[in-house]
């Protein structure tokens, strides 16, 4: 018998039914991502590597037959991914899915099944630790396959790590300083937390900067940038998880800044902790692995893990002494603080940052040189710059960051910015940028930084101004709640 040939005499011809982000997808063992270009529909299923997790599907057919799965998937890693296709409960076949070269590099695999009549659950269970590739869509075909919906709109996450629809961020660590010799926030004539005016005005996201020994001789505490005395180790670790308790408590994200120093780190000043003077790079990269994860887990056993850490700050050609010239001290102690993140949660969602995202800060070249060029690259997820000033009303910072995210398939976010440039920001981050990759922005120490402020400083008091209201308007814009509720 040399070869067989079938012709169909009854029956339609085979249809196919693309199942996305909507109905029919009916849960991930771990979270609906965007953060790698190439997908369609608005994210792929990432799930938690590990054996046995998976994604499932739920399909309706008018007739028990054969019927064809095809899935489009991205593989970034260096070895297959293989995975189990079980059917209402049962193995039917096993799967590979090889590396693609990157994760966003996307292809299909295929499998032939037997689908019974009526609804059928579909899921594909990982056969290794490394877990699945990235899922972007399952296709059917065969006898009229119908998605049911299943609540699939918004499948469900085992992450219990925030990200909103749009981040409207404010970084401030002056606030415990500023308590303390004596200043108070009114909203309205009626005094409150800071924490809680930002809240009722549709902030959703405070970020945090600490340092390894700010008290050290000269390290951040004695150096009086908030005008509170040394008489403590100001963003310590311990005024760090008190603060982070109170932003908590109002229920709004918590993004931990590591400056990898004892003292303010930016683009000119990227000073090695005193602690670390004498080391060799694998040293330095196990203290920074090391002083990472006892910052993380001491946050994580006071009830307050982070759920963006950004490793380094303002990290343009330099972290920690080190230049990134001198590529396996740079990297190493940035991933170092990176893999501290990820073994404590792989979830927490981890961020680079440039001080300067325009092309007179070389910024396109820092993607390629940290995201591309170099081995091993940055393992960041998020990517952020500092947007205070812009050579051509903000559209080099649409050129910078949309180079950034054709180069990466990366998110990125404005880590910092001041009041005065509110509108030239939030509209590049919301309306500028593909597929929701601009994620939002971070209001830098707002009640006491700018030349444009939210408070003004009447004595002892910050009274809010009429520009507070602007952030509850782009809250509402977004579709967020005011005030703001997790």
């Amino acid at each position: 018998i040399d070869d067989v040939v079938f012709e169909r005499v009854s029956g339609g011809e085979p249809t196919t039914v693309v199942i996305e982000e909507a109905a029919g997808l009916c849960g991930v063992d771990g979270s609906v991502d965007s953060d790698h270009s190439g997908y369609n529909g608005s994210g792929f299923a990432n799930t938690d590597n590990a054996t046995g997790n998976g994604v499932d599907w739920t399909v309706n057919v008018p007739s028990s037959g054969n019927y064809t799965l095809e899935w489009r998937y991205a593989n970034g890693g260096s070895a297959n991914r293989p995975g189990n296709v079980m059917i209402n409960g049962s193995s039917q076949a096993m799967m590979d899915f090889p590396a693609t070269g990157s994760w966003t590099s996307w292809t299909s695999a295929s499998a032939e099944v037997v689908l019974s009549a009526g609804e059928n659950t579909i899921r594909l269970q990982a056969t290794a630790s490394p877990g699945l590739g990235n899922i972007d869509s399952l296709t059917v075909t065969g006898d009229s396959p119908q998605a049911v919906d299943c609540g699939g709109s918004n499948p469900p996450d085992n992450s219990d790590i925030f990200l909103p629809d749009y981040i409207i961020g404010a970084d401030v660590t002056w606030l415990l300083e500023h308590e303390y010799i004596g200043r108070t926030f009114s909203d309205n004539g009626q005094t409150q937390p800071l924490e809680t005016i930002l809240s009722n005005h549709g902030f959703n996201f405070i970020r945090i900067r600490t340092f390894v020994c700010p008290g050290c001789p000269g390290g951040y505490a004695h150096n009086n940038y908030s005008g509170a005395p040394a008489d403590e180790d100001w963003a310590d670790t311990a005024h760090t998880i008190e603060w982070a308790k109170r932003v908590k408590a109002e229920e709004m994200g918590i993004f931990l800044n590591f400056h990898l120093s004892d003292l303010w780190a930016s683009i000119g000043e990227q000073h090695r902790p005193s602690a670390w003077e004498g080391m060799s790079v694998s040293q330095m990269s196990s203290a920074s692995y090391n002083y990472a994860k006892g910052v993380l887990d001491q946050m994580v056993a006071e009830g307050v893990k982070p759920d963006m850490v950004q490793c380094g700050n303002e990290n343009n050609t330099h972290v920690s002494g080190f230049s990134f010239n001198d590529w396996a001290g740079f990297s190493g102690i940035i991933n170092a603080c990176f893999d501290a993140v990820r073994d404590t949660d792989p979830d927490i969602i981890t961020v680079a940052h440039h001080g300067r995202p325009r092309p007179d800060g070389d910024f396109a070249s820092w993607i390629d040189r940290l995201f591309v060029w170099e081995n091993p690259t940055i393992d960041a997820d998020v990517i952020c710059g500092s947007t205070y000033g812009t050579t051509n009303n903000g559209d080099d910072w649409e050129d910078m960051f949309n180079y950034s995210i054709d180069t990466t398939g990366k998110p990125v976010m404005s880590c910092e910015y001041s009041d005065n440039r509110r509108e030239l920001v939030n509209d590049t981050f919301r309306f500028d940028l593909p597929n929701g990759m601009g994620w939002g922005a971070f209001l830098w120490e707002p009640h006491a930084f700018g030349d444009r402020r939210i408070f003004w400083l009447d004595g002892n008091v910050y009274r809010t101004t009429e520009s507070m209201d602007a952030y509850a308007d782009i809250a509402r814009e977004e579709g967020l709640p005011v005030p703001h509720q997790r």
